[in-house]
């Protein structure tokens, strides 16, 4: 597995993180070849997924770590050197590990709004490979929220700041602080499929 890393234009990605509101984070289109993406999407109703639910989150998730073989793949494609040096030096993070989940969120699944900062668990960004085709999927959107905060850094109050579209062959990389406040909206009609996890 590969992914386009080649056919990016890194110093506008870069500048494109930099100015991106309400906290840094990137789009990019056409992460992998048609091929490859529909190697990716055959391989999805492989990899065994359970329930996962909680006072946030309802969908279903795989474990840890990746099985099937095409996604483990690609879980050592966004590992691979010319990545890591690519996410370096888009977002100025000196990332050098990778975890990768499968996530599905059906109609009425949802992750409320939440940051992944936890410091004990090193995330230092989040990634999430959108691989639902067009017209697949109602709802399940990416939305980042802008938080305000006190003199003490504590959050007072939050807004919605921003939508992100999971379009198929979609990847969104953004920065993990106690700021960066975000939620999948709940799904209404079909499945939203996708790829995420984290950077370290």
């Amino acid at each position: 597995m590969q992914l386009e890393v080649a056919a990016w234009d890194v110093p506008a990605l870069a500048a494109a993180w930099r100015a991106a509101a309400p906290f840094p984070h990137v789009v990019i289109d056409g992460m992998v070849n048609e091929m490859r993406l529909a190697v990716l999407r055959d391989a999805i109703p492989r990899e065994p997924l359970a329930a996962e639910h909680s006072e946030i989150v309802d969908c279903f998730a795989s474990g840890p770590k990746l099985v099937e073989p095409n996604l483990v793949a690609f879980g050592a494609a966004m590992a691979a050197p010319d990545m890591l040096a690519a996410v370096r030096a888009i977002t100025g993070k000196a990332v050098r590990t990778v975890e990768v989940r499968s996530y599905c969120y059906v109609a009425g699944s949802y992750l409320l709004p939440h940051t992944d900062g936890r410091r004990d668990l090193g995330r230092q960004l989040a990634f999430a490979a959108y691989l639902t085709g067009d017209g697949q999927c109602e709802g399940g959107e990416l939305e980042l929220f802008r938080c305000h905060v006190d003199a003490d850094g504590e959050i007072v109050a939050t807004e919605p700041a921003g939508i992100i579209e999971h379009r198929g062959n979609r990847l969104v990389l953004f920065d993990v602080s106690e700021t960066s406040l975000h939620q999948v909206r709940e799904v209404t009609q079909g499945a939203r499929v996708s790829l995420a996890g984290w950077y370290r």
